[in-house]
């Protein structure tokens, strides 16, 4: 009940007619579609997950959608086979107004790259990739990594970056480089929320990777970071992070993403939206309406 006294209590401040807040509308920037039933199974999840390890396809997630009120999507693609990247193109092409985008998993710094990027992204669903994976470890970023992020940018697309593999100091030296690419920080930098006030050191980081202009990122898979399941409902836990990443980056670059269905593991999609919006409707319906998908629109470049 609290979570909803906290939403009402926003809407209220905000003026809000919408229940969503702003004009109502969602772009949620980071869910994943796979079927754990094809031949061979899947990369991920893993067999043992008893949360995930199921199947996830459109009529799962438009039911989502339907309950949460969740106007259009962008896939990110969780497996490393390239072949992939576009089975779920073809899985979600009967509905392109919903399924508006996918961010798809490439092996950055391979001879390969170019001609799988130049293939897939002749269908103008195929926004970007994300970096999941760090072959090499520390010497990862060899002239071919840089040669492959430079003709991402060069063709308008975008890179997701998930910090378990990188970190703070990889987006800045990234966004440096490769100034001309749009980059998108995953899951509120991959920290572990744990409720107390924000690190210094870590607001730090946030801040100098914010600094670069072409850095955005995703409030987003708080559920999963929050270091508990299920995961705390209230607020005040996550707003120490929020607030953090909020003067670091803005109005203009936080994007809303749920990661879906790894919410699942902490509780339901409209508990984890609920949040997220509570926290941000005080700031006002401006606000909202970029967080929730028009910063996305425009850093993805999807209707």
């Amino acid at each position: 009940m609290k979570i909803f006294s906290w939403l009402a209590l926003a809407v209220m401040f905000a003026g809000c007619a919408s229940p969503n807040g702003g004009d109502g509308r969602i772009l949620d920037t980071h869910i994943h579609l796979y079927d754990t039933r094809r031949a061979g199974g899947v990369p991920w999840p893993p067999r043992e997950d008893d949360v995930l390890y199921r199947p996830t396809l459109p009529p799962h997630f438009d039911a989502v959608c339907r309950a949460n009120n969740v106007t259009a999507t962008v896939i990110v693609e969780a497996s490393g086979l390239v072949e992939d990247n576009q089975w779920v193109l073809d899985l979600v092409k009967h509905n392109p107004k919903r399924y508006v985008g996918v961010v798809g998993n490439l092996p950055v710094g391979t001879p390969a790259f170019a001609g799988h990027l130049k293939r897939l992204a002749a269908d103008p669903r195929y926004v970007g990739i994300r970096l999941r994976q760090r072959p090499g470890g520390e010497t990862f970023f060899t002239e071919t990594v840089w040669s492959d992020l430079k003709l991402l940018a060069d063709k308008g697309l975008t890179l997701d970056v998930l910090l378990a593999n990188f970190d703070l100091d990889d987006v800045a030296l990234i966004a440096r480089k490769v100034p001309n690419l749009k980059i998108l920080i995953n899951h509120l930098t991959g920290l572990t929320i744990t409720g107390d006030p924000a690190l210094p050191e870590w607001a730090a980081k946030v801040h100098a990777a914010a600094r670069n202009p072409n850095v955005y990122c995703k409030v987003s898979g708080i559920f999963q970071r929050s270091g508990r399941m299920p995961a705390p409902k209230d607020v005040s836990y996550y707003a120490p992070i929020f607030e953090v990443v909020w003067q670091a980056f803005g109005e203009n670059r936080i994007i809303y993403g749920s990661n879906w269905p790894v919410t699942d593991r902490g509780g339901e999609y409209g508990e984890q939206l609920a949040i997220i919006r509570a926290h941000f409707a005080p700031k006002g319906h401006r606000v909202l309406d970029k967080l929730f998908w028009k910063n996305a629109a425009t850093f993805y470049g999807v209707p």
